[in-house]
């Protein structure tokens, strides 16, 4: 009975041992990340850009000029006292043929008008060329370009041709086309000239001379009146007026 007893303990003790066991077939748990996974973005590399050489234009064997931004005047001489002879369009280039003393003038012959050469200033310029070697050009000499004399009145009635009459206005304008000292005088058919006065002109202008005249006692007819200029240049202009002797 005490073996039998015996048996059956050891049978469960192995029994309970056995349930202890691990298994070989129960999977093992792979821990799972409560993060997503991050996917790695590619890196470009820039690509140097190509800088492009510019081409460079010839240096011109005779210097030549253009407009900085919109055309200017070309003058007779080198400064904005002298007349506007021409002009230096945007698009145009005009040949430096020489300068003043400062260099803040160019002497330029222009393709409009090649035969009459002209200044432009360095300030409104652009230039290109060797400007080293240019020689110095002096200013012109200004010079009265017009005359003009107009009389009031141009009839006059003179009964027996005898005095006294009103007298006759003399009207004259003098032009010039830089800064001048203009010497000049009026000289009547019937009385001969009257003594010689100076105008100065600080740039080109026309400013008005005038006068009065008292005719003598002569005869009908047609008589002149002329404004002479004398210095810096000769120049006349001349006007008529009659008498009628009813």
């Amino acid at each position: 009975m005490n073996k039998r007893m015996l048996f059956v303990g050891l049978a469960l003790i192995l029994a309970t041992l056995g349930c202890n066991l691990p298994s070989n077939a129960e999977p093992t748990a792979t821990p799972t990340s409560i993060f997503p996974t991050q996917t790695a973005t590619p890196v470009f590399t820039a690509t140097p850009t190509l800088t492009l050489t510019p081409t460079l234009e010839p240096t011109p064997a005779i210097p030549i000029a253009w407009p900085s931004d919109k055309g200017v005047n070309c003058r007779l001489g080198p400064g904005t006292e002298w007349v506007t002879i021409g002009a230096l369009l945007v698009g145009e280039t005009a040949t430096i043929q020489g300068r003043n003393g400062d260099a803040s003038w160019w002497y330029v012959v222009t393709k409009g008008n090649p035969g009459t050469p002209c200044w432009v200033a360095a300030s409104v310029t652009v230039t290109a060329g060797n400007l080293a070697n240019l020689p110095i050009i002096n200013p012109p000499t200004a010079s009265v370009t017009d005359v003009k004399l107009k009389l009031e009145p141009k009839d006059i009635s003179l009964p027996g041709c005898l005095g006294p009459v009103q007298p006759i206005k003399f009207d004259g304008t003098i032009a010039v086309n830089g800064p001048a000292k203009v010497k000049w005088y009026f000289e009547t058919q019937q009385d001969g000239a009257t003594s010689t006065e100076t105008l100065n002109f600080n740039f080109a202008d026309s400013k008005k001379v005038e006068s009065s005249y008292f005719t003598p006692d002569a005869d009908d007819g047609t008589f002149w009146v002329r404004l002479v200029i004398v210095e810096p240049n000769n120049k006349v202009a001349e006007a008529k007026y009659t008498v009628v002797c009813p």
